[in-house]
């Protein structure tokens, strides 16, 4: 019998778990490390349940809370040894799927989180909780169309600094808030005429949903909403704002901090010490908090390798 099997997707879609998905494995493949792969949506029903019974060890990267409990009781009713990653932050659904999330934790062989509150929340479900970062290193950049890439340089020359930030898709949080807070930023930058936001909309979904609920769209916004890098947008940005109402690791913000440029984020969790943090993005002063996030940028950091991070939990499990 296999020992380890990972399930999860890769892109597409764009998004922070696809992506960290597809990071993993492919660090794993170059450290030669052994494991078999399993994308639920490529593959057939019978291909996935014969590969759950032919591996002793499953690592799943789902984000519906129903289907982690639902499998974590599977695995265990089957012996087998599951991990779970978290790629959000603990608490962030109501009172019955908050439980539901401690329930697949208890079940797990290893539920692995991201910040410090959720380990807490989740050594009272299982003591062998552990955080490891979701955030990969790739050194890998994939250039703009030529024509998108003028289009954005020219624009730069408008204004004072240009801002970016990304939404995968429109979501809302518990509370019925957009999880990416896009129309608060448009708001926000209506004031800030001088300044210039990037909106990475890879599905194409934001920039219908602002057309569709905004009245106004200020001239200085710029929906990307075709398939891109993400880190080619912010080689062409002065700095990344994270407006979330609540987040997990947070690829976007390492990228950034990787690539040299400024973070503005919210509060929402516990946020690296090169973030300028704000509470409120339609009270924030842009220009005060853009200085900020410059200064803390240049301080110095820590590696940290979540590949041999996992590769050690893997062996210690095998």
């Amino acid at each position: 019998m296999a020992k380890l099997l990972i399930i999860g997707q890769i892109p597409p879609p764009i998004g922070g778990v696809t992506e960290h998905v597809r990071r993993l494995t492919q660090n794993l493949r170059r450290t030669g490390f052994p494991f078999d792969f399993c994308d639920p949506g490529k593959a057939s029903l019978a291909s996935i349940l014969f590969k759950i019974a032919t591996h002793r060890t499953i690592h799943i990267h789902f984000s519906n809370p129903g289907t982690q409990a639902l499998f974590a009781a599977f695995c265990r009713l089957t012996f087998k040894k599951l991990i779970i990653t978290y790629h959000g932050r603990w608490g962030r659904y109501g009172a019955l799927v908050n439980w539901v999330v401690k329930l697949s934790a208890y079940l797990a062989h290893v539920p692995i989180v991201q910040e410090r509150a959720s380990l807490l929340q989740a050594f009272n479900c299982n003591a062998r909780a552990r955080q490891i970062s979701t955030y990969i290193p790739d050194a890998d950049i994939l250039p703009l169309p030529a024509r998108l890439q003028a289009a954005i340089a020219s624009r730069r020359n408008d204004y004072q600094a240009t801002f970016c930030t990304n939404a995968w898709n429109v979501t809302f949080d518990k509370n019925g808030q957009e999880t990416y807070g896009i129309s608060e930023m448009i708001a926000r930058f209506a004031d800030y005429p001088e300044y210039q936001l990037l909106v990475s909309d890879p599905s194409c979904n934001y920039r219908l949903y602002i057309e569709k609920h905004t009245r106004h769209i200020p001239n200085n916004l710029l929906f990307i909403s075709q398939l891109h890098d993400f880190k080619s947008i912010l080689l062409l940005s002065d700095a990344f704002i994270r407006n979330t109402t609540t987040d997990g690791g947070s690829l976007s913000i390492h990228e950034a901090r990787e690539l040299g440029i400024p973070v503005l984020a919210s509060a929402a969790v516990e946020r690296p010490p090169f973030c300028s943090v704000f509470q409120d993005f339609s009270k924030a002063d842009l220009k005060e908090k853009l200085e900020e996030a410059r200064r803390l940028i240049t301080l110095p950091g820590t590696t940290y390798d979540a590949v041999g991070e996992l590769i050690k939990l893997y062996q210690e499990i095998a």
